[in-house]
C-alpha cells in the first residue's frame, strides 16, 4: 500500500461510515454488505451470505478467493454494524482533522473491514484460500452468527480478528470470558402507606442481589460482575411485587465460571427478603480468548516482521470481548486488533488515525507470510 492506495482508502472509507447501519437496522446492515459485495466483486472475490434466520439482525457476508474451500489459510472476522442509532450521522459527518477521521463506525470496524480487503489484494491468491466472515450484529452479542463463525473458525490454519488497535497502537493477545444471566424475582404487592407488612419487595431483593454480588470482584483472580437493573416497581406508594436484572461475569479463568453459579445458587435459594422468589435464565457465555499453545509462537512471527518495518509492536490483554473469542473456542488460533489505530469507539467522538493505516497494512502482510512459508 502507498499513499495513492491510502488515498482510495479513505475514500472507500467515507463511503462505508456514510451507511448508517446499526445492529438492529436490517436496512442499514444491508446497504454494507452490498457495498462489500461490489468491493469483493472489483477484486474478482467471490461472495455467499451467511443467513441468520432470524428477523432481529441481517444476514452475515462471506468473502473468499475459493467459497469451496475445505480450509482456509487465513479467516479475517470483521463486522458491519456499529452502536448509533440512525440519525446520528447527522451531527457527525465525516471529517478529516489533521491525522484524524471521526466518523461513525470508523474505526469499529469499517475501516478494520476494508484494510482486510487490501491485504487479501497483495496475496498470492494461487497459493492461499483467504476469507473474509463480515458479521451483521458483533455489538450486540454476535448471538446468531457465532455457529458459523466457529465453522468457518474450525476450516481455517488462523483466524486475523481485524478490531481496532489500541489508542497506544497495541493488539489484542487475549481476551477475557463473560457470563451473562437475566434475573427476575417475583413478590407480592401491598399498599406502601395502608398495609407494608403484607408486602414482600422484589425490588429490595435485587438491591440485596446486587449489592452482595458487587462484594465478589476479585482483581487478583480476574473476574469481575456488574448488574443492572431493568425492572424495579410501578409506584412510590406501592411495593413492588415484581423486579429484573441482567447479570454479568467477565473472567479469565474456567473456575470462576463453577464460582459464579455456585454464588448464583446461595443468593437465589436463600432470598434476602421472605417469601420472594426467582428465576434466572442464561443469555450469553462465551469463553476466554486465551491460547496458551499458539499465541507465543504467533507473537514471536509477529515480532520478526515488525522488527524488520521497524514497526513498535505492542500487545494487550483486553477485558472486552470481540469475534475472537468465538473463533478460538473453535481450536483457531486467533489474534486480534489487527485493525488500523483509533479510539473513542462508541462514543460520537471516535477516530481513526490515518498514518496507523499503511503500517498496519505492512506488518500484518509481512505476518501472514512468514505464517504461511
Amino acid at each position: 500500500m502507498n499513499e495513492q492506495h491510502l488515498s482510495q482508502f479513505i475514500s472507500e472509507l467515507k463511503e462505508l461510515t456514510e451507511i448508517e447501519s446499526p445492529s438492529y437496522s436490517i436496512d442499514g446492515v444491508n446497504q454494507v454488505a452490498n457495498w462489500f459485495i461490489k468491493k469483493a466483486e472489483k477484486q474478482g472475490l467471490q461472495y455467499r451470505k451467511i443467513p441468520m434466520n432470524t428477523d432481529k439482525v441481517a444476514d452475515c457476508l462471506l468473502i473468499s478467493n475459493n467459497l469451496q474451500a475445505e480450509k482456509f489459510d487465513i479467516l479475517f472476522v470483521a463486522h458491519m454494524d456499529t452502536v448509533f442509532p440512525v440519525g446520528t450521522g447527522q451531527s457527525v459527518p465525516f471529517n478529516i482533522e489533521g491525522n484524524q477521521i471521526n466518523a461513525l463506525g470508523v474505526i469499529d470496524d469499517k475501516s478494520g473491514g476494508l484494510l482486510a480487503f487490501s491485504i487479501i489484494q497483495a496475496l498470492d491468491l494461487s497459493k492461499y484460500n483467504v476469507a473474509i466472515y463480515l458479521n451483521s450484529h458483533e455489538e450486540i452479542g454476535s448471538m446468531y452468527a457465532k455457529e458459523s463463525i466457529r465453522e468457518y473458525a474450525r476450516k481455517a490454519k488462523y483466524c486475523f480478528v481485524m478490531e481496532a488497535a489500541r489508542e497506544d497502537g497495541s493488539m489484542v493477545a487475549s481476551r477475557k470470558g463473560l457470563v451473562t444471566y437475566d434475573v427476575e424475582f417475583f413478590g407480592i404487592a401491598a399498599h406502601a402507606g395502608n398495609c407494608p407488612e403484607k408486602g414482600r419487595s422484589a425490588l429490595v431483593e435485587a438491591a440485596n442481589f446486587i449489592v452482595e454480588f458487587s462484594k465478589y470482584n476479585d482483581f487478583e483472580r480476574q473476574h469481575t460482575f456488574n448488574c443492572v437493573m431493568k425492572n424495579g416497581g410501578t409506584a412510590h406508594n406501592i411495593i413492588a411485587d415484581y423486579a429484573s436484572l441482567t447479570i454479568e461475569m467477565r473472567y479469565k479463568y474456567p473456575e470462576s465460571v463453577a464460582f459464579f453459579e455456585d454464588k448464583l445458587a446461595q443468593l437465589l435459594t436463600h432470598s434476602f427478603v421472605e417469601g420472594v422468589t426467582s428465576k434466572k435464565v442464561l443469555i450469553n457465555s462465551e469463553a476466554p480468548m486465551i491460547d496458551e499453545v499458539n499465541l507465543p509462537t504467533i507473537k514471536s512471527v509477529f515480532a520478526e516482521a515488525a522488527q524488520e518495518l521497524n514497526y513498535p509492536l505492542k500487545w494487550v490483554d483486553a477485558g472486552g470481548l470481540s469475534d475472537g473469542n468465538v473463533a478460538s473456542s473453535a481450536g483457531c488460533p486467533t489474534i486480534d486488533g489487527l485493525g488500523p489505530i483509533g479510539g473513542n469507539m462508541h462514543a460520537k467522538t471516535e477516530y481513526m488515525l490515518i498514518d496507523s493505516v499503511i503500517p498496519k497494512y505492512h506488518l500484518v502482510l509481512n505476518a501472514i507470510n512468514k505464517l504461511l512459508a
